[in-house]
């Protein structure tokens, strides 16, 4: 079994992982302003707790394999830059760590990369070696696989800033410092903004809510609220348009779609299909475009993926 860390901005995922089965697993809350070192040290002893409920120990474990937000050098296993989230991380020596801490070897890469691999080892992206994963959550993570390998670029980048095109030239503000980027016009952190700046807002139903996400605009929209309708139509316009940039730059055989819209994926894949049919340059048919199988568990998965396949 693998020891498994998923790093979240909010909350941090961790289990036990054999061959890409979740034996156990549990969440606890994120510390991303906080000491990283102290945060792992606290997930280690849920991880020895949980390994006790398993009738093992984390010392027999093969590794523990971890996934952070950010530039991550999948080589030397550090992490080379965030944006707001665990900044201690720059510079931490993850191995160094975990053999102290366990006596175990650590391997890690960056969040969107590892819900790619679990999706391409064992989900939608089976038996494909050109595939991207695209994931809608808080932001929006890529990653691509290119004739069968894992695309890291020569700076540890390659793949991963698909939420970073920069889609609106006189946009709204990014977390990255950019303006315009995909995430800054579409994503999870933007959207209670692009609701409440929405002309239609004062005669909402969004308006009697305190927390706004992608499940309440769905849900809203389809019962045919005039705003929640017109800022959906807003996010699925933009992420199509870009998922026909990503197909022009990358060629993928196949693309997963990851995160929270996939609980109702169909209204939203047939919405992607249906732009990417009329913008594509070539066949649209030689892409398909698929939900994820792991959404809840890519995190654990992948971590654990990294043993495997690098």
């Amino acid at each position: 079994m693998i020891a498994a860390i998923d790093l979240g901005g909010t909350r941090t995922k961790f289990g036990l992982v054999d061959h890409g089965k979740v034996m156990a697993s549990l969440t606890c809350p994120a510390n991303a302003q906080g000491s990283l070192e102290g945060h792992l040290d606290e997930v280690l002893e849920h991880l020895r707790a949980l390994c006790v409920e398993q009738r093992t120990t984390l010392e027999s474990c093969e590794g523990i394999g971890v996934l952070c937000t950010g530039l991550v050098d999948n080589r030397a296993m550090k992490v080379l830059s965030t944006n707001g989230k665990y900044d201690d991380a720059v510079g931490f020596d993850f191995c160094k760590w975990a053999r102290a801490r366990t006596g175990l070897s650590l391997r890690m890469d960056n969040d969107a990369r590892g819900a790619l691999l679990c999706e391409w080892c064992y989900g939608a992206g089976q038996g494909v070696d050109d595939l991207m994963m695209v994931t809608f959550g808080t932001g929006i993570g890529t990653a691509v696989v290119l004739d069968g390998k894992l695309v890291t670029g020569s700076h540890f980048s390659g793949g991963i800033l698909g939420g970073h095109i920069l889609v609106h030239s006189e946009g709204r503000q990014c977390t990255c410092g950019a303006v315009g980027c995909l995430e800054s016009e579409a994503s999870g952190w933007v959207l209670p903004e692009l609701i409440r700046s929405h002309a239609l807002y004062s005669e909402s139903s969004l308006r009697e809510l305190d927390a706004i996400g992608f499940e309440e605009l769905l849900t809203h929209a389809a019962t045919g609220d005039a705003c929640a309708s017109a800022v959906q139509e807003h996010c699925y316009r933009i992420w199509g348009e870009a998922l026909v940039s990503f197909i022009h730059l990358y060629d993928p055989q196949r693309i997963v779609i990851g995160g929270g819209l996939m609980n109702s994926p169909e209204p939203v894949l047939a919405s992607f299909r249906e732009t990417v049919a009329k913008f594509i340059w070539g066949d649209p048919g030689q892409v398909e475009i698929v939900a994820a199988q792991h959404p809840n568990r890519a995190g654990l998965i992948g971590a654990a993926a990294l043993f495997y396949a690098h």
